[in-house]
């Protein structure tokens, strides 16, 4: 069975570039932003976590450790081992099984759509791991989590955005993927 996002990558399109005009818009969160460091919004996140029995998806390594240590029993991790771009060392995290996927910087990959679709088909505690970088996978998990999902993500130097899925999110992402530049595979 084909899934919808498909048409997004039409034949031979690996990976959809993120213009400079889409990172301008998403500078403003998508959802609501908890201001502050994680250590100023843990306990806030934890409460939230601990009122929702649905899927978590959380994206962002330092977002997926706090995620964690609420213990969410249906979550999905995306993380790159960064934070700002730095690398740094695994987080440590709860979970059942990990898949792969690649993803370069500044665009959403064919592969990163497939693996965060089978990551939220999974009924436990999933944990992507990306090769290049997982900024933008958080739009790939809004476009693929159910209504009420919640995704959760890092706004640089300024907190975590907390998204309750709805169709309006799924149409502002669905329009930005659209807009997207596509980057066809080279040739062989």
């Amino acid at each position: 069975m084909r899934s919808e996002w498909n048409s997004l990558f039409p034949r031979g399109v690996e990976a959809l570039v993120i213009t400079e005009g889409q990172r301008e818009r998403l500078k403003r969160p998508i959802g609501v932003l908890l201001r502050g460091s994680p250590e100023e919004t843990r306990e806030r996140l934890r409460s939230l976590l601990a009122q929702r029995p649905h899927l978590v998806v959380a994206v962002g390594d330092v977002v997926s450790a706090e995620v964690n240590a609420a213990k969410p029993p249906r979550v999905v991790f995306v993380t790159d081992d960064k934070s700002r771009r730095e690398q740094v060392s695994r987080v440590d995290l709860d979970v059942e099984e990990e898949i792969e996927c690649s993803n370069e910087a500044g665009t959403v990959s064919r592969e990163s759509f497939v693996a965060v679709e089978r990551a939220i088909a999974r009924a436990g505690k999933v944990r992507v791991v990306v090769t290049g970088e997982e900024d933008l996978l958080a739009l790939v998990a809004i476009y693929l989590a159910p209504i009420g999902a919640l995704v959760l993500y890092g706004q640089p130097s300024e907190g975590v955005v907390i998204v309750e899925v709805g169709e309006e999110h799924k149409s502002l992402v669905k329009l930005i993927l659209v807009e997207a530049v596509p980057l066809r595979a080279p040739s062989a």
